[in-house]
């Protein structure tokens, strides 16, 4: 009910640790809102099992009352105690997901890459996200409109406006390869969902208006299942899935071996190599024809489809006239997953036209959402692995800025419940 109410940690954790009482109480007092929210609605502070801490909770309960008074009764300081911090491994998982963006204030695209990923990933970031797995060594960057404010993308104040001027894309996404092996099979890239999303009969027209724009502007061969209803299925599962071949990508650049592939964040990024837009036909043969191999560098770049996906609002939009459609409505809750696999002969489906997850040799995957709407934390917790919250290094001004609040981050309060 209450977005900055306390809560208990991952692994039943309890609160009425003295040590831990006392982080969350420290916490308290620079919050007061939070704190009388906590104690009036939460359980955390009730189950103490020490007299002597309560006696403390209550006094430090009374001095938050009387700061809030002068304060005027003002909640100053919850927004800055949800700012991004680096907490040591040994405080919960749920304050680190918090912390490191997860539940951002800031309309962005939020996402963690697998495998290989140790960051957790947003959109129009000033240097590329790198993976390393068994296939290939990458890097991947996310460019995103900001479509949650017409009035700043009109401005033209926002990081990539440049790239973006005159262009009808909401997004891009870039994407650098270097295989470490020889790939044979065909790679596919697409869109995967985590589990089958029943669907009433409008959902499912919708969804095949949906599939069938997008047909349109990324080919005939595109792969779609709805995947499959485990209350009708038996044995192995194919998982929903969206998928294109190489060519439906939009840029490629490939670059010799022994020189380095472009700066995706180039500003003349747009300039380089072969673009699907300025020769479809050309482009396709070229695609087809290339050897993915260990050496060169093959750079990719993707937006044919984001006209119709603006992953910021979680809106599907221009398959309906004058109306958008909440991406929920067909992946059921976020994460969406952005992938690239080929698909290999599995020994138990022989014969198999489904994407199954057996058969599936993963080169990239990003789990991704829009920080306006993110999974629940438990869903987080399953897919930021622990490096991920390393996040990347502090920078001055979140030092400065931390202050005391950094001492006693074992419970940061979220602007959002989950």
């Amino acid at each position: 009910k209450h977005p900055w109410a306390l809560e208990q940690t991952p692994g039943n954790q309890s609160f009425a640790q003295p040590a831990v009482c006392w982080r969350v109480l420290a916490r308290m007092a620079v919050t007061p809102m939070a704190a009388v929210v906590a104690v009036t609605s939460g359980s955390a502070i009730l189950d103490l099992a020490s007299p002597s801490v309560i006696v403390l909770a209550l006094a430090v309960l009374a001095v938050v009352l009387i700061r809030w008074s002068f304060q005027g009764g003002s909640d100053q300081g919850v927004a800055s105690l949800a700012m991004p911090m680096s907490p040591s491994f040994s405080e919960s998982i749920a304050s680190r997901v918090s912390e490191h963006g997860a539940f951002s204030s800031t309309p962005r695209l939020e996402g963690v890459i697998s495998p290989g990923g140790t960051e957790v990933m947003y959109s129009n970031s000033s240097e590329p996200y790198v993976f390393s797995n068994d296939n290939c060594d990458g890097k991947v960057l996310f460019l995103h409109r900001p479509t949650h404010d017409k009035t700043l993308e009109k401005s033209g104040n926002y990081p990539f406006s440049d790239h973006f001027k005159g262009r009808k894309r909401l997004w891009e996404c870039r994407i650098q390869f270097r295989f470490k092996r020889v790939v044979n099979d065909p790679l596919l890239f697409g869109i995967e969902l985590d589990e089958y999303v029943p669907l009433n009969a409008a959902s499912k027209k919708l969804m095949g208006l949906t599939v069938a724009a997008l047909r349109h502007a990324a080919g005939k061969d595109l792969y779609h299942s709805p995947g499959d209803d485990p209350r009708t299925v038996t044995g192995p599962l194919e998982k929903p899935v969206f998928t294109m071949p190489l060519w439906a990508f939009d840029q490629l650049i490939e670059t010799p071996e022994g020189e380095d592939g472009p700066s995706l964040c180039d500003p003349h990024f747009s300039s380089f190599g072969s673009k699907r837009a300025d020769d479809r036909s050309a482009f396709i043969e070229e695609i087809s024809a290339l050897k993915l191999r260990p050496g060169p560098t093959f750079t990719f770049s993707f937006w044919g489809i984001s006209q119709f996906l603006d992953d910021i609002n979680w809106e599907i939009t221009k398959v309906i006239p004058f109306s958008k459609i909440d991406f929920n409505k067909f992946c059921g809750a976020p994460p969406v997953h952005y992938v690239l696999y080929t698909l290999k002969d599995d020994e138990d489906a022989r014969g198999e036209s489904r994407h199954l997850q057996s058969r599936k040799d993963y080169f990239f995957k990003l789990s991704f959402w829009s920080s306006k709407k993110p999974p629940c934390r438990t869903r987080l917790m399953e897919v930021i692995p622990p490096e991920a919250l390393r996040g990347r290094p502090e920078t001055e001004e979140v030092k400065r800025r931390k202050g005391w609040a950094g001492l006693f981050a074992c419970c940061a309060p979220s602007q959002r419940s989950s």
